[in-house]
C-alpha cells in the first residue's frame, strides 16, 4: 500500500506549524526580555530621573555631592534583585504622576538603610573608598562609632538626610 504524497505532507503540517509557533514565541520572549532589561537600565540612569522637571534640582544637587558616582537606585532601592524590581515597579507610579501632571507638593524619597549599609560596611568593592561604619579608627572610619546606632535600628537618614543631595534648592540656584 502506498501513501499518497499529499497525505504525507498533510500529516507533517501540524508538526511544522507547532515548531513555528514555538520558535516565534521563544523569539518574542527573548526580544521582550531584552527590551525590558535595556529599558530598566536606561530608566535607572540619573539622566532619566532628571528628564522630569520636578527632579531636576535633586539631580543637580546629587551631581555635585559626595554620592555623585552612585546611581539613583543604589540608594533609592533595597539591595538585591527584588529591591531593584520593586523600585522599578513603584517608579511606574512616579511616571504616571508626571505624565498626568499629578505631582505631589512634597516629594518624599525612600532610602532603605540596607542600601547605605551595603556600601558603607566594607562589602562593596565598587566603592572601596566609602566610609566603613564597622571601623572605629583609620582613614575610612566614620567620625563617630556607628555600632550603637546600627544596634538600635536608627535610620541612616535620621542623621544623614542631605548627604545624597545636599540642599536641592541651594544646588539649583548655584548651577
Amino acid at each position: 500500500m502506498s501513501i499518497d504524497r499529499n497525505e504525507a505532507e498533510k500529516e507533517g503540517k501540524p508538526k511544522n506549524k507547532a515548531k513555528k509557533i514555538i520558535l516565534l514565541s521563544s523569539l518574542s520572549a527573548v526580544i521582550l526580555i531584552a527590551l525590558a532589561v535595556v529599558g530598566m537600565h536606561f530608566t535607572s540612569q540619573p539622566s532619566f530621573c532628571a528628564s522630569c522637571h520636578e527632579m531636576q534640582s535633586q539631580v543637580t544637587a546629587w551631581s555635585t555631592g559626595p554620592h555623585k558616582d552612585v546611581t539613583c537606585l543604589s540608594c533609592h532601592a533595597s539591595p538585591g534583585t527584588v529591591g531593584y524590581v520593586t523600585a522599578k515597579i513603584n517608579g511606574l507610579n512616579q511616571v504616571y504622576e508626571h505624565v498626568t501632571n499629578q505631582i505631589p507638593d512634597q516629594i518624599e524619597a525612600h532610602v532603605d538603610p540596607a542600601a547605605c549599609i551595603a556600601c558603607h560596611s566594607g562589602n562593596n568593592s565598587a566603592f572601596p573608598k566609602a566610609k566603613n561604619i564597622n571601623l572605629t579608627s583609620g582613614e575610612l572610619a566614620p567620625k563617630m562609632n556607628h555600632a550603637p546606632i546600627l544596634q538600635s535600628n536608627i535610620s541612616c537618614v535620621t542623621c544623614h538626610k542631605n548627604v545624597g543631595h545636599g540642599q536641592p534648592n541651594e544646588a539649583a540656584k548655584q548651577s
